[in-house]
């Protein structure tokens, strides 16, 4: 489709065919003005399947994903790439600690203490927690 009418095939242009017969301008004219009036609708109507989409692909990505939350007073490892990210290689451990939750400061974030009750000053995100059992 080209400027909104079918591109004719070369031997179309020197023959004589079914599109070419019946072609008139008015009527081609009038189905272009159509086609501009309706193109608000159709943009509206490509935004929701563009929404429908998303959705579903936001919603088949967090099936995979295991929610992890802690409360106050649990036992948690925090990993050490995101607490000492200069000591981290391939040998190493990737957890370390078992520290305690005394905090939820907002959903999925954490202030933590060691067990001997020093107070960590940074927060933690679940991503970079896991949980410590005895």
């Amino acid at each position: 489709m080209a400027y909104g009418t079918e591109a004719l095939v070369p031997v179309e242009v020197g023959l004589e065919s079914y599109r070419t017969k019946v072609y008139n301008m008015e009527t081609n004219s009038f189905g272009l003005r159509a086609n501009v009036d309706l193109l608000e609708e159709e943009i509206e109507a490509a935004h929701q399947r563009n929404m429908k989409y998303l959705l579903q692909a936001a919603q088949h990505y967090d099936s995979n994903i295991k929610k992890r939350s802690f409360g106050v007073g649990d036992l948690v490892l925090r990993e050490l790439a995101a607490s000492m990210p200069t000591k981290q290689g391939k040998l190493q451990t990737k957890l370390e600690g078992s520290y305690k939750v005394i905090e939820v400061v907002r959903p999925r974030t954490y202030k933590l203490e060691t067990l001997t009750g020093e107070t960590i000053k940074n927060t933690w995100h679940t991503n970079r927690l896991q949980k410590f059992y005895q």
